[in-house]
């Protein structure tokens, strides 16, 4: 039995609050940094969950993706991204989440993913299972050949992730059923947990894009691998965070790099 009820009903409620108060307000895109922007929809909503959680949680510290200088965690942290998948947004496609955790001495305990285009929330708390609108989720187990990959974007700064990112797709393209490419973590993760795809690949080390997602995906009986490390054993210190239903699906990713 978990301790963190509380602030599982606490961030479901803040991320669609501050959603519904901020969507139907005029969007203005700001150029975040080369290939990247960002929108005061973004900088809204990250500020709107932010006062919540200090409101609620006065000794906790928050990671949001818009306004923190520092990416350390210790204690009781928070982290927000408050539109994942900002082009998609951008771009009228309705590919994008908004969600958040909470890391306690480093690690996920806390997850919620919030799908506006589809009315979904996903959530988990730390040994209490994963839902999807109070349904409880599964991920689900197929043979390789019915298996359908997702993977995160490519990097535009770390060129040695992008040619292993290169290099997994390609290995895996006549291995399982289908490859896609959502464009949002917060989708690729919730897809998983429910049982719609069966993994997915991410390089990045960013808090906020994987922390949620991947307490989700084991609460819903996903494992969480790395090929950066000698055992696959993933921590958040890894480039790469491979998330899938099967064991053999990771063994078969890691054939990518061997």
């Amino acid at each position: 039995m978990n301790n963190y009820g509380n602030e599982l009903s606490f961030i479901t409620g803040a991320i669609v609050d501050a959603y519904n108060k901020y969507c139907n307000i005029n969007i203005k895109q700001i150029d975040k940094a080369d290939f990247d922007i960002v929108t005061e929809l973004d900088y809204n909503i990250e500020k709107e969950i932010s006062a919540k959680i200090l409101e609620a949680f006065p000794g906790d510290l928050i990671l949001g993706e818009e306004h923190s200088s520092n990416t350390e965690v210790c204690g009781r942290t928070w982290t927000i991204d408050p539109i994942d998948g900002t082009n998609n947004m951008a771009n009228n496609l309705p590919l994008f989440g908004v969600q958040c955790s909470l890391l306690d001495d480093g690690q996920p305990v806390v997850a919620a993913i919030y799908l506006p285009f589809a009315g979904e929330m996903y959530s988990a708390s730390l040994g209490g299972g994963a839902y999807l609108n109070g349904e409880k989720i599964t991920a689900k187990k197929v043979d390789l050949k019915h298996t359908v990959v997702s993977f995160g974007d490519f990097s535009h700064k770390r060129q040695e992730d992008l040619k292993q990112e290169y290099k997994v797709m390609g290995y895996l393209a006549d291995k399982v059923a289908r490859i896609r490419m959502f464009g949002a973590a917060s989708i690729d993760y919730a897809y998983v947990a429910a049982g719609r795809t069966h993994g997915v690949v991410i390089y990045t080390k960013n808090k906020w894009d994987i922390a949620p997602g991947i307490l989700l995906c084991r609460e819903a009986g996903a494992e969480t691998y790395s090929l950066h490390t000698k055992d696959g054993e993933y921590n958040f210190d890894s480039p790469s965070v491979i998330t899938t239903a099967t064991r053999e699906l990771f063994d078969c990713i890691k054939q990518a790099i061997l």
